[in-house]
């Protein structure tokens, strides 16, 4: 209960701090940044979560800048899909990957005008900055750790370098696919999808990966399908931002449990929808998303067809090591 009274919480404070620097457009960014950072906070503690939207707030400039040069989004893209990938090595990309949710959306569908000034983007970049620190300011105080949680022994090295490179080559691989078509045929906030779904199928080892992918292919078909029924019986009075909150406090509580990774990504994905939709237009944008995750889904997978030999070979040729 209480870790779902902070989640509203800092939800409700983060639209006030977009509010008050005059960027209400960015609420939903925001919002998803401020989860993101909630989420790798239980899972990894308070220096974690300060590290990636530290990491979020730099790539916040470049990302901003790169509207309307689908060549520009795509560097920034791939940059991110390699580091994400080296972050493997410590086995930190499964929380990490959270924060490419806001990057993917604010490279897709900026809430900053055409050619942002100096202002905006000192703004964006403090909006950021505030709603991560905040958040993780809660937590740290209304949700404490147990004893030993998120100290260095926990960041195990559990990959090579090699195999990290080679899963960061993986994902960057897709975002050359997925970020230009999502620019350059203006998908805006559809395109988020596309690009983000290889984030979530993709794993360092393909010969593992089939089952995940499946488990999150179906969560993110099913997180889409779920706003899609759900969307008829909302009342047309309600702001979005409340299911939203309320499904962004329940992901909050599936990650605190180790829950599903396919229920989690379900929930996430409603959440990350309703953050990012209006209720005039719900069912059409939810159906649009669906079949950006599909065709998403499908490159993820052939990417991973294509790896897939290459990999046995290598294994084969190194003896069957694992890391």
């Amino acid at each position: 209960m209480v870790l779902v009274l902070v989640v509203v919480l800092c939800l409700v404070l983060t639209e006030q701090i977009a509010r008050g620097l005059g960027i209400e457009r960015a609420v939903g960014l925001l919002s998803l940044a401020s989860l993101a950072t909630l989420v790798i906070g239980i899972k990894l503690g308070w220096r974690q979560a300060l590290l990636g939207i530290g990491g979020l707030a730099v790539l916040t400039i470049p990302a901003a800048l790169s509207q309307g040069d689908p060549a520009a989004g795509t560097v920034v893209m791939t940059l991110t899909a390699l580091a994400l990938g080296l972050s493997a090595r410590w086995q930190l990309q499964p929380v990490y990957w959270l924060m490419v949710v806001s990057l993917c959306l604010l490279v897709t569908n900026s809430p900053l005008a055409a050619t942002p000034t100096t202002s905006d983007l000192a703004r964006l970049v403090f909006g950021v900055l505030a709603s991560g620190s905040l958040t993780t300011l809660l937590l740290s105080k209304l949700v404490p750790r147990p004893d030993g949680a998120g100290t260095p022994a926990a960041f195990a090295v559990a990959h090579s370098w090699r195999r990290a490179l080679a899963y960061g080559s993986l994902l960057a691989a897709t975002t050359v696919i997925t970020t230009p078509i999502a620019l350059q045929h203006h998908w805006h906030t559809n395109g988020l999808w596309l690009i983000l779904t290889p984030f979530l199928v993709l794993r360092p080892f393909v010969r593992d990966a089939w089952r995940v992918a499946l488990h999150r292919s179906l969560g993110t078909l099913a997180g889409v399908a779920l706003v899609i029924l759900v969307a008829p019986a909302l009342p047309h009075t309600l702001p979005l931002q409340v299911p939203a909150i309320a499904l962004a406090a329940i992901t909050a509580a599936i990650a605190a449990r180790q829950g599903h990774p396919a229920l989690m990504v379900t929930v996430l994905t409603g959440t990350i929808v309703l953050f990012n939709s209006n209720a005039a237009d719900l069912p059409l944008m939810a159906d649009k998303r669906l079949l950006a995750c599909a065709i998403g889904i499908a490159i993820s997978l052939g990417v991973m067809a294509l790896a897939h030999p290459i990999e046995q070979r290598f294994l084969a040729v190194r003896g069957g090591e694992g890391r």
